[in-house]
């Protein structure tokens, strides 16, 4: 998967912060799902939550498959 770069996590920064200032929440937390977690911190959360349920998220884990190759959360 192709890294994101800088603009376009900026702009879903931004679409984020629209949508909480219309009040629209739910959306706001949804679109966050596109914005790749730093691998330190999924590399914390494995820990924290497990292999399994941080599979099972909608969290955007490219950036961990990355960097510490696409078996990460089986070992």
């Amino acid at each position: 998967m192709a890294q994101m770069t800088k603009e376009q996590e900026f702009k879903i920064i931004e679409k984020i912060r629209e949508l909480d200032a219309e009040g629209k929440h739910d959306e706001a937390h949804e679109l966050r799902f596109k914005l790749p977690l730093a691998p330190h911190l999924a590399q914390a959360l494995k820990e924290i939550i497990g292999t399994d349920e941080l599979r099972n998220s909608k969290i955007d884990l490219s950036e961990a498959n990355e960097k510490y190759g696409e078996n990460w959360l089986t070992d």
